[in-house]
């Protein structure tokens, strides 16, 4: 039989914007946060100690207290950073940019040195720079001057093509730049807009930690998500870390516990 109380794994965090308080982000939609790796949770208090003319206190009282926790995640979206954290609406079906970091390109051995890049048709493009693929040294943008020595490239970001100088045909290159990618379903922009202090969405957030038919969970009816702390790490899936703190709210009721067997 199940020892009463215990919890195991990550348990589920499930968020709902509010959409009576706070500053939602248009169509409030309920969410969960996707492939949870872990979630805190403190419920603190602040005890206060009387003390008379003895070293022991006569008394403690409790003063204010708090909820406050954390959870870490992997999987994010546009949806979810609009309706939890910030309030701003998405666009669908269009990005505005997306940026290859290293397009692997060899100039060519003689004629004209130009590379076209993979994803030329998707202006506007915006250049960020080339580099030697065997020792990651970048070369100069020239502009609209002359090439005149190896180290040098050029490019027409309504063409998509680079030119290089001839001292560096059969050069290997990395190319980094950006692109407007064609409208798709899937795709999504979030403008992120400046609003005066105090503003951001309240959410509802159920913490649940279910073990073999039973558990125990949190309901939190008013919660402010606050940072987000995004690690990425070179042979491991990035990680998003954010805090909360949840507040009694207009209802009085700062959480509420339940627990089944």
């Amino acid at each position: 039989m199940q020892l009463p109380g215990l919890m195991f794994g990550s348990g589920v965090a499930l968020a709902a914007p509010q959409p009576s308080s706070g500053n939602p982000a248009p169509n409030p939609t309920p969410l969960a946060l996707g492939v949870l790796q872990n979630i805190k949770l403190t419920l603190g208090a602040d005890i206060k100690s009387l003390y008379g003319i003895d070293q022991w206190a006569v008394d403690t009282a409790i003063g204010k207290r708090s909820i406050k926790g954390s959870f870490e995640f992997a999987q994010i979206s546009n949806l979810l950073m609009s309706q939890l954290f910030f309030g701003d609406g998405t666009t669908a079906g269009t990005v505005d940019t997306t940026t290859f970091p290293g397009e692997a390109h060899t100039v060519p051995a003689s004629s004209t040195y130009t590379v076209t890049v993979t994803n030329a048709a998707d202006v506007p493009l915006v250049d960020y720079g080339v580099t030697y693929q065997n020792t990651g040294v970048p070369l100069v943008n020239v502009g609209t001057g002359s090439l005149s020595a190896a180290g040098q490239y050029k490019v027409n970001l309504t063409t998509g093509v680079y030119t290089f100088d001839s001292a560096d045909a059969s050069a290997a290159v990395y190319i980094n730049y950006s692109w407007t990618p064609s409208p798709n379903t899937a795709n999504s922009t979030l403008t992120a807009a400046s609003h005066p202090m105090g503003y951001g969405p309240i959410i509802a957030l159920n913490l649940v930690f279910p073990y073999e038919g039973g558990g125990l969970g949190f309901y939190l009816p008013n919660v402010r998500l606050g940072k987000i702390d995004i690690a990425t790490k070179l042979e491991d899936y990035t990680m998003y870390t954010t805090d909360y703190e949840g507040f009694a709210g207009p209802n009085g009721v700062p959480f509420v516990s339940y627990q089944a067997f």
